[in-house]
């Protein structure tokens, strides 16, 4: 994705891999989030959407979201990225998948890996999907099972090593809380033995996750130091840390980070959630209740977008609104204090940001000031 500054100094966004350079924008998003089911057979203590093994009355019919796809195709939406929930727990997952397909979406999803079995192997190898991302949270069936559940580590290992056997495209996603962060060294050795593209997050405290089990601003830090230094190492893999890993720091290679920030929140703008239930919001990490836009089964999504809800939904994330560390920022008018869902879930003020790298600095030289009298 290239960014670039237009003549009124907004951000623009443009597809790199088309000649063309086709413009992206809240009227017409880059990725479809679609949330095919909220049913998951896993119980994770820090799953955003509640999922649970059970049926969800509410979720949108196989018609309703063939109309959701049309929607999104016509308004220029060249991706579609599948979650849940599990959604391998969709009893016609394939048919979405093939619906997507046929409207000429890249298709990809993302699934915990405990379904797939051999006949589910077979109909994916019939079918030219772009990406599957894996969810894994440690290397060793401790950490992994006391976020997902027992026995929920040695089927996911397996079907990370099938879906490679079998020719896939692959990533693992990994969001690190307290249970897992001493796991980030053997991780990115699995990835790298693999040779396969990793994507890095923070857990958030909204949903199931309890604050407690979030990292704190110290251990945030030590998440995005090991991040930086990795991705200092030029490994032969793609390290993909999220927005939530984005913020500013005085040391490098940490100050790196804030160059995968694309000026803004994007979300509504490059990537748009439809959730289960029909609701849209900007993102998936951003999933509250404040942030629904519409409703598809109420409204088109052309509609949603053609007013540019996502852009006024957000509309709070204002440089001269911030304050504390985050008002005295020369980064302030770029960051806009970082990722919303941080802001939201896991400040005391949406307006200064506590998890960020350059505050967490100052409050660190100050802190060590003190004690030296």
């Amino acid at each position: 994705m290239l960014v670039r500054r237009g003549p009124n100094g907004e951000l623009r966004y443009l597809r790199a891999q088309d000649p063309a350079h086709q413009e992206y924008s809240y009227r017409n998003p880059f990725i479809l989030e679609l949330e095919v089911t909220r049913r998951c057979n896993l119980h994770c203590v820090h799953c955003y959407a509640e999922a649970e093994n059970r049926a969800y009355d509410d979720e949108l019919s196989l018609p309703e979201l063939l109309t959701v796809l049309d929607d999104a195709r016509a308004l220029g939406m060249r991706e579609l990225s599948l979650t849940g929930g599990e959604v391998f727990m969709r009893p016609d997952f394939l048919h979405v998948v093939d619906a997507g397909l046929e409207r000429d979406f890249a298709v990809r999803f993302v699934t915990n890996g405990t379904l797939l079995d051999d006949q589910l192997l077979l109909e994916l190898c019939a079918r030219p999907i772009k990406l599957i991302t894996v969810s894994l949270d440690a290397v060793s069936p401790g950490p992994h099972e006391r976020i997902r559940g027992p026995g929920s580590h040695a089927p996911a290992v397996a079907a990370i090593d099938r879906l490679l056997t079998a020719g896939f495209r692959l990533s693992i996603i990994t969001a690190f809380s307290a249970l897992n962060l001493d796991d980030f060294d053997p991780l990115l050795d699995f990835c790298l033995k693999r040779r396969i593209d990793w994507q890095v997050q923070m857990t958030s405290a909204k949903g199931r996750c309890r604050k407690g089990l979030t990292l704190t601003p110290d251990q945030y830090y030590e998440l995005g130091r090991r991040v930086a230094n990795a991705l200092a190492a030029r490994l032969p893999i793609h390290l993909i840390p999220m927005d939530d890993l984005a913020t500013f720091s005085y040391t490098r290679p940490l100050a790196q980070l804030s160059q995968t920030w694309q000026g803004q929140c994007t979300g509504g703008l490059l990537n748009l959630f439809v959730r289960a239930n029909g609701d849209v919001t900007p993102c998936s990490a951003l999933a509250f209740p404040e942030c629904v836009v519409g409703n598809v089964r109420r409204e088109s999504l052309r509609r949603v977008c053609e007013e540019e809800r996502c852009k006024h939904n957000l509309a709070w994330l204002r440089p001269d609104t911030l304050t504390g560390a985050c008002a005295r920022c020369p980064f302030r008018a770029e960051c806009r204090g970082g990722c919303p869902e941080i802001l939201m879930c896991m400040c005391t003020s949406r307006t200064e940001n506590e998890y960020c790298y350059r505050r967490i600095e100052e409050q660190r030289i100050l802190s060590e000031a003190l004690q030296n009298g």
